[in-house]
């Protein structure tokens, strides 16, 4: 069984033949016939929905009799609120696995985050015992969903702890707030981040444009200027630390690896373990020195590699889309997001396609980790040959 063509799908279902007989495939005693059918529900960009669906899908989602990924991704493209209960009910649901729990939070169509799921996204993002791959997709759903102003009080300090990726995600609430003591507040706690570095000061100076410019000048604008000047310390330090990173603990670095701190393993795969949205490590120690693993570390878009650019797409539905292209096919392009989401973008709606000069791998992924850690993943990463 594979994945139907994005393409393909949205033709088939716009059609009403193949309308009734999805739903039939739904309903069929045969669960290869449902997986098909939702195969190529989760593979249309269309957002088709037909009321005959809905009730066998919903008995999918309230029995668990199918597998439930799938049958989220496939709910997630109907758009429909139908379904929402049920998707609160598993999100709030503390004995599934939390991948799932978000992922169902994240087909909900109108989020509205209640106190329990709010609860989830922040522990989710702070609490110290996530993957790296459920904060980013935390980080996202709370920068993008409708939250309450306390909601917001509550998940501002986080803005000075979270790594580079989820900061990214979450300066998306400084735009969607309108209130410039809020925004100072934020401002104070980015400026704290050790990897405000790990964004260009155009992005900030663009992030707080609506806001009175002394936010912006007195409190960002000095903590990035710190930041530059230990960046410049840091390029002082990379031939000794790479001396010593000769005699880091390369088990320990996989332990470091493994476990998901310094978020390499969000975007890099070794062996089975990762995704592979950036390059496969695998081998990486056979052609990278200790210095030059460092540099990649420390300023990953100093040498981006070649396939592996960030390209930021704008679609005729008005949405925007950064990630890196995993492949091209007939019906367009196979695109995942930082998040690790892979989405499929028809030829058809691409209004723009930027490529990006810096890398999805930010500045200050190094900060996430003690420096004898940052030495061990390295000696790690040059066993790998």
């Amino acid at each position: 069984r594979h994945p139907a063509p994005a393409g393909l799908c949205a033709a088939l279902l716009s059609k009403p033949e193949t309308q009734k007989l999805v739903a039939a495939m739904l309903r069929h005693q045969a669960s290869e016939v449902r997986y098909t059918a939702l195969d190529i529900l989760a593979a249309q960009t269309a957002g088709a929905s037909h009321e005959a669906w809905l009730p066998p899908l919903e008995q999918m989602l309230t029995s668990k009799s199918v597998s439930m990924p799938l049958l989220l991704d496939a709910i997630k493209k109907l758009k429909n609120n139908r379904f929402d209960k049920h998707l609160q009910a598993v999100a709030n649901d503390s004995k599934e696995p939390l991948p799932l729990r978000l992922k169902a939070l994240d087909a909900v169509k109108g989020l509205k985050l209640t106190p329990e799921t709010f609860a989830l996204l922040q522990s989710t993002l702070t609490g110290g015992t996530a993957s790296s791959a459920a904060r980013i997709q935390a980080a996202a759903m709370l920068a993008t969903a409708a939250l309450q102003p306390e909601q917001v009080t509550k998940i501002t300090p986080a803005l000075a702890t979270v790594g580079p990726v989820e900061l990214k995600e979450l300066c998306g609430l400084v735009k969607k707030t309108k209130d410039p003591v809020v925004a100072r507040a934020m401002a104070a706690e980015i400026a704290k981040n050790p990897a405000i570095s790990s964004q260009q000061e155009s992005f900030y100076r663009t992030l707080f444009s609506n806001y009175p410019p002394e936010i912006f000048e007195t409190v960002v604008l000095p903590a990035i200027a710190k930041a530059n000047e230990a960046t410049d310390a840091k390029k002082r330090l990379l031939v000794p630390l790479a001396n010593r990173a000769v005699h880091g603990d390369s088990k320990a670095g996989r332990l470091i690896y493994e476990s998901g701190k310094g978020t390499c393993i969000a975007c890099h795969k070794i062996g089975d373990k990762g995704r592979p949205i950036g390059p496969s490590l695998n081998g990486i120690g056979a052609i990278r020195t200790e210095r030059d693993l460092l540099e990649s570390i420390l300023f990953p878009s100093n040498t981006l590699a070649r396939d592996y650019e960030a390209h930021i797409f704008e679609t005729s539905d008005g949405q925007t889309t950064m990630g890196v292209i995993k492949s091209h096919t007939a019906e367009g392009l196979l695109v995942a997001d930082i998040a690790g989401l892979e989405r499929n973008i028809p030829q058809t709606q691409i209004i723009s396609d930027t490529v990006l000069t810096t890398s999805l791998m930010p500045m200050g992924l190094d900060q996430t980790l003690p420096e004898q850690e940052l030495l061990d993943l390295v000696a790690y990463l040059r066993s790998l040959r």
